[in-house]
């Protein structure tokens, strides 16, 4: 961390902290019974036992900041009997909850590394990760989880324990011992942001997953400078569920330090409905699917509700789209529209809203490229649409659109320290106080992926984009995703795919290197489907027509000659996304081979 920003905006924004653990003890100092969490009553592992905070809704309870030091210390006190000092790996292989974030942050007030593993990954390769990160202690969800890493642990001679989360009687359990706040505040004030802080592994979209190591000056100069482009008012409730695996939610959560927000953690992706009636958040940071998913939920309600709901909701998007539009362009909203609109949220919009907790203000995109459709739809209910770009390598945000500043198809502008250059072969370089320093144990892969010129060292992210006159960066697709057809054409496939996803169209895979021309391989979307009453006949007809409607706008060479639909979802249990829901394109091809065999066998054979 030698640019000398993070120091800055460090002292500036952040009190002094020089370490998120600090950060956290700042928050402590400054108001320790003020509510941080709050948490499903069951959920959590063997905590101390602490009063908590009144008022909180039944079934959940609210976890003071003090309560959070209680448990943290007495989980610091437990790893340094386990051996844990500065540097010590420490992999946390579980679901998000608030049991997660205090083993994170007492790991980290140690000086350990923590090594977040998505839950979902096959078993060997999370003892891939865990041998290459030379992990020393192993925290699992349950006995389950251990259960099916068991067989793979076997040789990993660096790996000296393997504790649960939960109470069981093959694996012993992570609780707290006797606090030692002394302590704690001893090793915090001893962490520096050149310490590391985290390892994360990339998903491994286009080959074999790379850590990405991150100190705690990343995390502190992406938090100051999202502060500084987009504050939060403090109290600002949100919910925490996304996976803590990944440095997005990691951030966000300490973020939530900075500015004092109200984190809920939801307990499950299912249970996200009940949490916003309970929760009735303000902001939600979240991903694109997350929110096509509540898109195409409120439009199959209505469908399910009738032709006029349905037909009345279309109008609500319509109207607030126009105006949406009117108001990016800088120009008056005319009498009527104005009068439509205000219609509009009264019988519409607020409706939606109050499906979402009635309170909901603006969400945070992040992770992947959010079809301006989608945006859109939410800006018409009344919602606005903050997307923001970064990789694991940039320690999340890079880029942001903010509530003054946005302009949906693109991901924003560069965020304060950070600087974006777009090469000759359209790829996006970044460099700032986020950017990481390199990958753990790669150098090779370091040495192809940064680049110095006079003004410094750029990472080259894979992602292709472009930069407008007002800085706006629109990104187009990954490098390494690239279609080349046998024409010669390069065409990212990115783009197509979020232009067909929506309506009855849950997933799309556009495919066609070294072929003649692009097919497609689409997931219907067969909850929405029937909520209209349609038949398999009336919904592949809808389905050609999008196809043909997003051809329409594409040049020849770009367009899908044919699709077929897939009989299932892509998921992440098949290897065909993800953790994070990315496509895997290879294995996509390999597993339908068959299938995109067929569609060229008109023109081929």
């Amino acid at each position: 961390m030698s640019d000398p920003l993070s120091t800055v905006l460090g002292v500036e924004l952040l009190g002094g902290a020089r370490s998120i653990p600090a950060l956290f003890l700042s928050c402590v100092d400054r108001e320790p019974s003020r509510v941080a969490f709050t948490v499903p009553a069951d959920q959590g592992f063997a905590e101390l036992p602490t009063e908590g905070a009144p008022g909180a809704p039944e079934g959940w309870r609210h976890l003071r900041l003090v309560d959070s030091l209680q448990n943290i210390a007495g989980l610091a006190v437990r790893l340094r009997t386990l051996g844990v000092r500065k540097g010590t790996p420490v992999a946390i292989l579980a679901e998000t909850s608030s049991a997660w974030a205090a083993l994170d942050l007492a790991t980290l007030s140690l000086g350990g590394v923590v090594v977040g593993i998505y839950p979902t990954l096959p078993a060997a390769e999370v003892a891939w990760q865990l041998r290459h990160c030379k992990a020393q202690v192993l925290v699992v969800e349950d006995e389950a989880q251990h259960r099916r890493m068991a067989p793979h642990l076997e040789g990993l001679d660096e790996l000296r324990h393997v504790l649960s989360m939960k109470p069981g009687a093959e694996v012993p359990v992570l609780a707290p011992a006797m606090p030692d706040e002394a302590m704690l505040r001893e090793q915090i004030q001893a962490l520096g942001p050149q310490d590391r802080a985290a390892i994360v592994y990339t998903s491994g979209t286009t080959g074999e997953s790379k850590g990405v190591v991150l100190d705690h000056g990343h995390f502190l100069a992406n938090i100051a400078a999202t502060a500084l482009a987009e504050p939060v008012a403090p109290g600002t409730r949100s919910i925490v569920f996304l996976p803590l695996a990944h440095s997005l939610q990691r951030f966000a959560l300490y973020r939530g330090l900075l500015e004092e927000a109200s984190g809920w953690f939801s307990p499950s992706i299912e249970a996200l409905p009940q949490v916003l009636a309970a929760s009735r958040p303000q902001l939600l940071v979240t991903v694109p699917r997350m929110l096509e998913k509540i898109k195409a939920r409120a439009e199959a309600r209505a469908a399910a509700a009738g032709t006029v709901p349905a037909a009345l909701l279309r109008w609500a998007v319509a109207v607030g789209t126009a105006a949406f539009r009117l108001e990016q362009a800088g120009q008056d909203l005319p009498r009527r529209l104005r009068l439509q609109r205000a219609l509009a949220h009264r019988l519409v919009a607020r409706r939606v809203k109050a499906g979402l907790g009635g309170s909901l203000e603006k969400v945070v995109s992040g992770g992947a490229a959010l079809s301006v459709e989608v945006g859109e739809w939410f800006e018409a209910m009344g919602i606005v649409v903050c997307e923001g770009w970064g990789l694991t390598e940039t320690c999340a945000p890079a880029t942001l659109c903010t509530t003054e500043h946005r302009r949906l198809g693109t991901v924003g502008r560069a965020l304060p320290g950070v600087e974006l250059r777009i090469a000759e072969d359209g790829e996006v370089m970044v460099r700032g106080p986020g950017v990481f320093d390199g990958y753990l144990d790669a150098p090779q892969a370091n040495a192809e992926s940064f680049v110095e010129d006079e003004r410094g060292r750029w990472f080259l992210t894979g992602d292709q984009g472009s930069l407008d006159a007002d800085g706006y960066l629109r990104i187009t697709g990954r490098k390494k995703a690239i279609i080349v057809t046998s024409s010669g054409k390069n065409i990212a496939p990115a783009p197509i795919e979020k232009a067909l996803e929506g309506d009855l169209i849950e997933q799309a895979v556009v495919l066609g290197d070294e072929r003649p021309y692009l097919v497609a391989l689409l997931r219907m979307d067969e909850e929405n489907v029937a909520a209209r009453g349609l038949s398999t006949r009336q919904a592949r007809e809808a389905i050609g027509a999008r196809v043909e409607a997003v051809n329409a706008g594409l040049p020849r060479f770009a367009q899908v000659k044919r699709w077929e639909l897939l009989p299932e979802p892509l998921s992440i249990e098949t290897g065909e996304l993800t953790a994070t829901l990315k496509i895997r394109r290879q294995v996509v091809a390999r597993r339908h081979a068959g299938t995109i065999a067929s569609l060229y066998e008109r023109t081929e054979t």
